[in-house]
């Protein structure tokens, strides 16, 4: 056996005894999840809840799954979130939209809130406080694409809503995942 045969048998040996665990570690390169910074906002009276939205609120309810990723793709599993938005009037209540949510093992977390108001001469946006001890912190905000108000320079940070409509009323949905690099 050459020395090129025995380093091709080496290494046929070595994924074979690895089997699909080496490749279930390949990376494909994620970009971060850009940074908008905090806004004004105090999350020291947000509750530890999913639901933030109840059935006598105004507005039109926000159904949000999100997935907090690494840079090559794989879920964060006890991320700690936190959230924080206007009411649909584009009012910030101190004790209301807002909350402390943590991610589950595959990454995961969902909230019940209410489709936000413009605020502050900005598009209808959600602030997001993302930590983990493994990870930079992450402060942004999320803004929404169909908004006419939305800047496309966000576009990184926008998310696709689909409407949902139930008797009259009106529901929303929406999805993203934020990209944590390394701490």
């Amino acid at each position: 056996m050459n020395s090129r045969t025995g380093a091709f048998a080496a290494a046929l040996v070595a994924a074979l005894t690895l089997g699909s665990h080496a490749a279930a570690h390949a990376c494909s390169e994620r970009r971060p999840t850009p940074q908008t910074g905090p806004g004004p906002h105090d999350f020291s009276t947000a509750p530890n809840t999913s639901r933030l939205w109840q059935e006598s609120d105004g507005g039109e309810p926000l159904f949000l799954r999100a997935r907090v990723l690494d840079t090559c793709g794989e879920p964060i599993s006890g991320a700690r979130i936190r959230v924080l938005h206007a009411d649909e009037h584009g009012e910030h209540a101190p004790d209301r939209w807002r909350a402390h949510l943590e991610t589950g093992a595959d990454g995961a977390f969902e909230v019940i809130t209410v489709l936000p108001g413009y605020t502050g001469g900005l598009p209808r946006h959600i602030h997001f406080v993302i930590t983990h001890p493994n990870h930079a912190e992450l402060v942004t905000r999320l803004f929404f694409k169909s908004d006419p108000a939305s800047d496309y320079g966000t576009e990184d940070l926008t998310m696709v809503l689909e409407e949902i409509r139930r008797g009259e009323g009106t529901a929303w949905v929406a999805g993203y995942e934020f990209v944590l690099p390394p701490g």
